[in-house]
């Protein structure tokens, strides 16, 4: 038998030769290639995200309170009504203004689930878009479905007019035996339903009410009945 002249030291394998190599599934003689790490997440993107659900479900909450609320409580706005309005001591001359009104509003609850808490009720009287006088109410407390009368007065005292204002009153008086005035009133209300609070401003507005007061006359009164305003 002839004797291989490149002899080969044992090397334990059962193999003339090298054993051979393991191979991946790719093929490409990388053992490990095929091995899966799991992805990394962001800490801080994961807490963005849960965040925003979370504000997403509290607005959903609040929406559905709000339209439940206004679907079973339904606020509305008082009314406001202008029972009399009085003038005396009226006098335009030499464009100064003198004269003293008394009135008397009514406010109105309309709603039958809510109570209303007005705070300083501010009057103002205008005659076209000028303002001659201004005075305050008392805060005043007004259940559900309640009615209010309130009175006031204001006063000017040979306050200075421009002569436009001045004719206007005059050509008015002497044209249709009155003066139409307008009246605004202005107050922070609450509207309180259980534990609810619920503060907006109001705002009410009577236009167009007639006085009866001739060029040769220093008084008068509310011409025709009680006259409802517009709230806003």
């Amino acid at each position: 038998m002839q004797q291989d002249p490149n002899p080969r030291p044992a090397s334990g394998y059962p193999y003339p030769y090298d054993p051979p190599q393991q191979s991946n599934a790719n093929g490409n003689g990388y053992p490990y290639q095929n091995h899966y790490y799991a992805p990394q997440h962001n800490p801080r993107a994961i807490l963005i995200r849960r965040l925003f659900i979370a504000s997403m479900v509290i607005l959903l909450i609040l929406g559905l309170i709000l339209v439940l609320y206004f679907g079973l409580v339904r606020p509305q706005l008082p009314y406001a009504y202008i029972n009399s309005l009085s003038l005396s001591n009226f006098n335009v001359s030499n464009n100064h203004l003198t004269g003293n009104w008394d009135l008397q509003v009514r406010f109105q609850n309309p709603n039958s689930k809510m109570s209303l808490y007005y705070n300083t009720v501010i009057c103002t009287l205008y005659y076209n878009r000028d303002s001659l006088s201004e005075t305050r109410l008392q805060p005043f407390d007004q259940g559900k479905k309640d009615e209010t009368p309130i009175n006031a007065t204001l006063s000017v005292s040979r306050t200075y007019v421009d002569a436009r204002l001045a004719d206007s009153i005059g050509k008015e008086r002497a044209a249709e035996g009155s003066v139409e005035f307008d009246l605004r009133m202005t107050s922070s209300v609450t509207f309180r339903y259980g534990l609810y609070r619920r503060r907006r401003y109001v705002t009410v507005y009577c236009y167009d009410v007639a006085v009866g007061v001739p060029a040769n006359s220093s008084s008068g009164k509310m011409v025709g009945s009680a006259k409802r305003c517009k709230s806003f």
